[in-house]
């Protein structure tokens, strides 16, 4: 009885020692032979280079700008040779008197407007005015739309037709004695702008191949005389002149489009022209930029920091552990076809952080790499041809 109770238990130890092995190799085995695999997915990424630059117009200091001088034009807007642009005044009553036919001549022609007018409509009508104005930034009829939202809104749209005789015979008076003010007239024709800073006499003739990108903050350090009615830019076309790294710079051949992503004060994507690259001087060149697009926006300003878009990358992303290297040094994949594993030399285009890679197949012999197609990210002794599947 002793004996049969050895036995069994003998027995039980060795069956229970076999199972425990058998599940500890097949344990080991599934570790061993882990088999992994991932759609290839198509994936597209910007090379660029953040930049800060300058932006180099051609421009005409105006004469005049003091406190009795007056523009009759608007900021960016384009005028002609011979235009008038502003108008000074010899005193501050011939002034007050040239405000005082301007808001004359407003009201007469909002009471002419609204003859036979429902004053709710108007009202209505002028809020919409506005908005679209605003919207527009459009501010050439600021003074008429403020006087319109004033008079039909906080004066419960008030107006009194029997004013415009009495109105009619006001301006003939103020006309009549509107002396002391002379028109100006603009030197050349271009757009008018307010924002002078001292730089308009540096010129897109002062970056060359030549010029070496250390003297260009050199050409901005020291503003010239800014008093004045404002300046003409005169040309149309504008560059933006920027310091980037020689290794990006010699990629951007004469006389190609990129684009350039502005940011800050002057927030846009702009198409520009690369007219011409320095010499590399420490390593950087000096590249400058042009566009004959947008003058009216880019007006006001001088620096303005950009992202210059140098290409696009475009492969398949692969995990840095689906890379294998030969005795050679060649890189490659493989992809599973069917039930066997092909392997697919390829080009490594773009590294992230040394964890994942975008690459392209470089030979047509295979089945290729394409979207969709099964990258093999990690398996055992894997071969070209080894059944995986």
């Amino acid at each position: 009885m002793r004996r049969s109770d050895l036995f069994i238990k003998l027995t039980t130890g060795v069956l229970f020692l076999g199972i425990l092995s058998y599940i500890g190799v097949y344990i080991f085995r599934g570790i061993r032979d882990t088999f992994v695999t991932m759609p290839a997915v198509s994936y597209t990424i910007e090379d660029s280079v953040n930049v800060s630059g300058y932006i180099i117009r051609t421009e005409a200091l105006l004469p005049g700008g003091g406190a009795m001088i007056l523009p009759v034009v608007d900021e960016g807007v384009r005028i002609g040779a011979g235009q008038p642009l502003a108008v000074e005044y010899t005193s501050l009553a011939a002034l007050e008197t040239a405000s005082e036919i301007r808001a004359t001549r407003l009201r007469i022609a909002q009471l002419e407007g609204a003859t036979g007018r429902d004053p709710a409509v108007m009202s209505l009508q002028s809020i919409v005015d506005l908005s679209r104005a605003v919207q527009a930034d459009d501010l050439q009829r600021l003074d008429e739309l403020a006087l319109s939202i004033e008079t039909y809104i906080f004066e419960n749209g008030g107006s009194d037709e029997s004013e415009l005789p009495y109105l009619r015979t006001r301006l003939a008076s103020l006309e009549a004695r509107s002396h002391g003010m002379r028109t100006i007239y603009a030197p050349a024709a271009g757009i008018f702008s307010q924002f002078t800073d001292g730089f308009e006499s540096v010129s897109p003739q002062d970056i060359t191949r030549d010029t070496p990108p250390s003297q260009l903050a050199g050409l901005f350090e020291t503003p010239g005389q800014i008093q004045g009615l404002g300046k003409l830019i005169t040309g149309h076309t504008w560059y933006y002149a920027v310091v980037i790294p020689s290794a990006d710079a010699f990629n951007l051949p004469v006389g190609r489009s990129v684009p350039v992503q502005f940011r800050g004060a002057y927030n846009a994507i702009v198409n520009m022209q690369v007219e011409n690259v320095s010499r590399s001087e420490n390593g950087e060149s000096l590249v400058l930029l042009s566009s004959d697009r947008h003058m009216r926006d880019i007006a006001p300003h001088r620096h303005l920091s950009a992202e210059v878009i140098l290409g696009e990358v475009t492969g398949i992303r692969i995990p840095k552990e689906a890379i294998h290297l030969d005795d050679y040094g060649a890189t490659h994949i493989f992809i599973q076809v069917g039930v066997r594993a092909e392997r697919v030399p390829v080009e490594i285009l773009w590294i992230f952080n040394g964890t994942c890679y975008i690459v392209r197949c470089v030979s047509a012999r295979t089945s290729g790499l394409r979207p969709g197609a099964t990258i093999i990210v990690r398996a055992n002794d894997l071969f070209h041809g080894k059944i995986v599947g």
